[in-house]
């Protein structure tokens, strides 16, 4: 776990309100695994105050790749970094992590979520494992992230709720395609937990999200409900098996 200075050698918006911001960041790169995020310093002033978490989408040798979302003042501050300005960085951050047992996964991205699971992707077919995405959003527009799936190879199944790309529904209607041989990992909105706790048979692991102020389990802010009582997402979390949250 570093704080340091991270060059930015991109922060591109992508399409609708999603961006990409790649980062040299060699000792973070080489350090992270699947499931662990970053805490970025969006402002060099006081104006929004504090960090913001985002999840290490991707390590491509010295450097990292995060999706995010403007949705409020401090992503937009973020989007107006520029190209060759330095950022801080604090991470990677979250001990649980990922399981990776089973040899068929299926990823399920609820839109920016999809960030969440990339990196997973990644190692899971380097471990030579079978490795589909599910990734689904509103319209069209919030599938950004498509191009990623495209460059690195991957199969992906695409929802939509307007039917305006891929296949018109929820992306929990998937299951009616694969067995319960298959391990499912999930990063998304609430709802779509809620949903998939719903579905029964499948080994399961979310990937929650959740405002933080520290990231490293001293605030107490991200704590999420249990069946062993109260945990911290950005601690014992991100990764949390599905039948161990209680929403």
């Amino acid at each position: 776990m570093k704080d340091l200075l991270a060059k930015v050698e991109r922060n591109q918006h992508l399409r609708g309100r999603l961006y990409l911001l790649e980062l040299f960041a060699p000792s973070i790169a080489r350090g992270s695994r699947a499931g662990q995020f970053v805490m970025l310093k969006v402002s060099k002033s006081l104006d929004p105050m504090g960090r913001r978490a985002f999840a290490i989408a991707d390590v491509r040798e010295d450097r990292i790749l995060i999706f995010y979302e403007v949705v409020g003042k401090g992503t937009h501050a973020l989007s107006n970094i520029r190209e060759g300005e330095d950022i801080y960085l604090f991470g990677p951050l979250g001990k649980g992590v990922f399981p990776k047992e089973g040899d068929r996964h299926l990823l399920l991205g609820g839109g920016v979520g999809l960030a969440g699971l990339t990196l997973l992707g990644k190692e899971l077919r380097k471990e030579g494992k079978r490795v589909i995405f599910v990734y689904g959003g509103k319209s069209e527009e919030h599938l950004g992230m498509e191009g990623w799936l495209k460059e690195e190879g991957f199969e992906y199944i695409l929802y939509t709720e307007d039917g305006s790309r891929g296949r018109k529904g929820l992306i929990t209607d998937v299951f009616k395609d694969f067995d319960t041989s298959w391990t499912v990992h999930a990063c998304g909105p609430k709802a779509m937990f809620r949903a998939l706790k719903g579905i029964k048979g499948y080994k399961m692991y979310f990937s929650l999200e959740s405002r933080m102020a520290c990231g490293w389990g001293v605030c107490l802010g991200c704590v999420v409900r249990t069946k062993e009582g109260y945990k911290r997402v950005c601690y014992e979390g991100p990764v949390f098996d599905s039948e161990e949250v209680i929403f």
